[in-house]
C-alpha cells in the first residue's frame, strides 16, 4: 500500500503554489501506514500554517522538482521510527520549511531532513531545548559546558548529558575546549523548521 496516501490531501494544497497535480498520482513509498497517517495531520496542519505566514516565500522551482517528492518520501520514511507526537510534528515542519525558498546560504534540505530522521526523540527535545539554554540573541555564538550542571525539564544529568554526545554524532554540537556549541548543520536544522522565530 501506498505511505504516501494520507498525505496528498496535505500535498494538493500547495498545488495552486507550483506542485504538479498530476504527478502526485506517481507518487509512491514504502513505509508504515499507521504512522504516515500520524504525520500526515501534522503535514497538513504546518502546511497551513505556513502558507498563512510565508506565501510569498515559496520556492515554486523546488516544488516542481524531484527532490521535493524524495524529502516527501524521506519524511514518511522517518515517521517509521518517531516515537512521540513532538517527533512526528518535527518531521511535518521541516518538511513545510522545504518548501520555502531561503536566502544563502540555503540549508541544505535533504541532508537536513536525513540529520532530523536520525534524530532519537530525546535527542530531539535537547536539541529544542538548547535554544532556551543558550543566549536567545545569538544561540550560535554561546555554549553549554560538557559537565556542568544544566540539563532540559524532565531529564536527568545523565540522560541530557548522553543526548548532547548523540547531538555530537548527529553532526549538530561540535566540542570546543569543555564546551558544545551549535555546528553550522545545526543552524541548518533550527532554519528548516524555524526554532527561534517565525523569520526568513
Amino acid at each position: 500500500m501506498n505511505a504516501l496516501t494520507p498525505l496528498l490531501p496535505a500535498l494538493q494544497t500547495l498545488e495552486p503554489l507550483g506542485l504538479p497535480s498530476s504527478s502526485l498520482s506517481e507518487w509512491f513509498a514504502y513505509a508504515n501506514q499507521r504512522q504516515a497517517a500520524r504525520l500526515a495531520r501534522h503535514v497538513h496542519a504546518e502546511f497551513d500554517a505556513l502558507l498563512q505566514a510565508f506565501a510569498g516565500a515559496v520556492d515554486h522551482a523546488y516544488l516542481r522538482s524531484d527532490a521535493f517528492q524524495a524529502n516527501v518520501v524521506q519524511a514518511v520514511r522517518a515517521a517509521e521510527v518517531a516515537e512521540s507526537e513532538d517527533k512526528l510534528r518535527f518531521i511535518a515542519r521541516a518538511l513545510a520549511g522545504c518548501v520555502l525558498a531561503f536566502p544563502p546560504p540555503a540549508p541544505d534540505k535533504f541532508q537536513t531532513m536525513r540529520v532530523i530522521e536520525g534524530l532519537s526523540d530525546r535527542e530531539l527535545r535537547v536539541f529544542v531545548g538548547l535554544f532556551d539554554l543558550l543566549d536567545p540573541i545569538d544561540p550560535f555564538g554561546d555554549s553549554v559546558p560538557v559537565n556542568g550542571g544544566r540539563t532540559v525539564a524532565g531529564l536527568s544529568r545523565q540522560e541530557f548529558a548522553a543526548a548532547l554526545l548523540g547531538l555530537a554524532q548527529q553532526g549538530v554540537l561540535g566540542r570546543q575546549d569543555e564546551t558544545w556549541v551549535l555546528t553550522p548543520l545545526a543552524r541548518q536544522v533550527a532554519v528548516l523548521t524555524r526554532i527561534g522565530g517565525d523569520e526568513l
